[in-house]
């Protein structure tokens, strides 16, 4: 059997209540949903106290025949649960071809939670190396959880999708100290934050309670003083034009319909006063571009005078069996010319890619990307220059919730997406939360231009600055923020994840320490 947590008055209590395995599991799903609801569009910041009923059940699982097992279950239904709740709205997308997909709809939205399991269990296995008490194991969740989030955003592809650091994101100032630590290293203080309520009824919690307390107010006092105000654009900041043309995904490539898609983009390049860039969503052109054409010739008619386009394209290379195609941001001058051009790198799977296809494909699973095997990734990260101005970063749709995506000295990122998939759910909110956070960690401006919305001009403080709402059609001129040097942005993740992993090696070097001197000193 395992050991009973310390003298603990409120581990005592969850033991009693925890004694079985299905109460312990109950709670962790409970804990898991009720984080949910800090994520875009609820918002609710109090719902991260949810990690003091995870907190609480870990330490319960001291008393299962094998603790590291339990724990193990407890952080993978937690896991399950907090992503079903924040990212159910992914089965949207299999109902715009409903006929074809919608078979495969639970599936999607059951199946990317479970993929993303083994990371909460591992996070709640090493949750455990600390003494089994609230405070300790409340800290080393944290710490766990900055380690292990950060790899769900590396390993299989990565998908650092609401990581445990959008917890805090309700809070604008909160989301600040991202400029320091990054969001994955928000992952500490969103435990501890959430855990407040339990360490306070702990035995002994009074001190970390005050602690933790002292370290909100100083996230508060460094978002409301360091970073109350982004730098003010120059006066001589180039106007950028973010066109949203709302085209319903059903509609977007239907062959009779091209050419009022086109002429749509056109219209709302064209009319308005001047500026200096314009940017297109993601796909925008609905044919293969190409110059010099007729297309090309509407295009650079509708471009105000000396005006660069960033355009998001389909483009294609070879045929039959060498046809590669490539997710594009094309960068077009006021000529109508490419100059310069940017190949997605990161792909989505199963949505522009088929992973492991030589297996799958046998399983006949090449339908769900229906077209989008033939796909192909950019060679890497890089920036576009427009003359006279800084380097700019193109990300294409989910690029922007990588925060190790990164090229050369960007000034700003320019953001293109569709998420004409997901409808009036919470994904298209969430994913600009997302670009936000890339705005606060890095310290540049975001050009977000999304097909149905939301688009918007983000400062480098993740303030958006001007939006379009979702499903609107029309555009907004903005000057380009100017951007300010980060912590984050200098250093990485390097430092936080050191003193993670130092962290989890001292609790558990003090829990061998207790369970060699005996429970007389627990």
């Amino acid at each position: 059997m395992g050991r009973e947590p310390g003298k603990d008055a409120i581990a005592v209590r969850l033991v009693a209540l925890g004694g079985r395995r299905w109460v312990r599991l109950l709670a962790a799903a409970l804990s898991g949903a009720l984080l949910a609801l800090t994520l875009p569009p609820v918002d609710l910041l109090p719902a991260v106290a949810g990690y003091s009923v995870l907190v609480g059940v870990l330490v319960a699982s001291e008393t299962a025949r094998r603790p590291w097992l339990d724990r193990a279950m407890v952080g993978a239904v937690f896991g399950f649960s907090t992503h079903l709740g924040g990212l159910w709205w992914v089965g949207v997308a299999f109902t715009v071809d409903a006929q074809t997909f919608g078979p495969l709809l639970p599936l999607g939205v059951v199946g990317l939670p479970l993929l993303l399991v083994p990371f909460h269990a591992l996070a709640a296995v090493l949750a455990g190396f600390a003494p089994a008490r609230i405070v300790p194991t409340a800290l080393a969740l944290a710490l766990a959880l900055g380690v292990t989030e950060g790899l769900r955003g590396l390993l299989f592809t990565g998908f650092p999708w609401n990581v445990a650091g959008y917890h805090l994101t309700p809070s604008g100032l909160l989301s600040q100290s991202a400029a320091l630590v990054g969001v994955n290293g928000l992952a500490v203080p969103a435990v501890l934050i959430g855990a407040l309520p339990a360490v306070l009824l702990a035995r002994g919690g009074r001190t970390c309670a005050i602690a933790i307390v002292g370290l909100a107010v100083a996230m508060v006092a460094f978002g409301a003083v360091w970073r109350a105000s982004a730098p003010a654009p120059p006066g001589d900041a180039p106007v950028v034009r973010i066109v949203q043309p709302s085209i319903p995904q059903r509609d977007k490539w239907r062959p009779e319909l091209r050419q009022a898609i086109y002429a749509r983009l056109l219209g709302l390049t064209a009319q308005g006063p001047d500026y200096d860039i314009v940017v297109w969503p993601e796909t925008s052109i609905p044919f293969l571009y190409t110059s010099p054409s007729l297309q090309s010739q509407e295009l650079a008619a509708a471009l105000k005078p000396g005006a660069t386009l960033f355009a998001g394209a389909v483009m294609v290379e070879g045929d039959g069996e060498g046809r590669r195609a490539y997710n594009t941001i094309l960068m077009i001058d006021h000529n109508g010319d490419v100059v310069e051009r940017y190949d997605k790198v990161r792909l989505v799977p199963f949505g522009e890619y088929l992973p492991l296809s030589d297996v799958l494909s046998r399983l006949g699973l090449t339908a769900l990307v229906e077209g989008a095997s033939d796909f192909r990734a950019g060679a890497a990260a890089t920036t576009l220059t427009v003359p006279g101005l800084p380097p700019a970063q193109p990300m294409i749709c989910y690029e922007v919730i990588f925060p190790h995506f990164t090229a050369g000295e960007a000034a700003w990122i320019v953001n293109v997406t569709n998420d004409a998939w997901f409808g009036n759910t919470p994904g298209p909110r969430q994913h600009l939360r997302h670009a936000a956070l890339r705005a606060i960690e890095r310290g540049v401006p975001v050009v977000r231009a999304a097909n149905t919305g939301i688009s918007a001009m983000i400062d480098a403080n993740g303030r958006i600055v001007e939006r379009l709402s979702l499903n609107t059609v029309g555009y907004l001129d903005s000057p380009l923020p100017a951007s300010r040097a980060t912590l984050y942005g200098l250093w990485g993740d390097g430092p936080m994840l050191i003193i993670a992993i130092g962290g989890l090696a001292f609790l558990w070097r003090r829990r061998i320490r207790e369970s060699r001197s005996g429970p007389h000193n627990r």
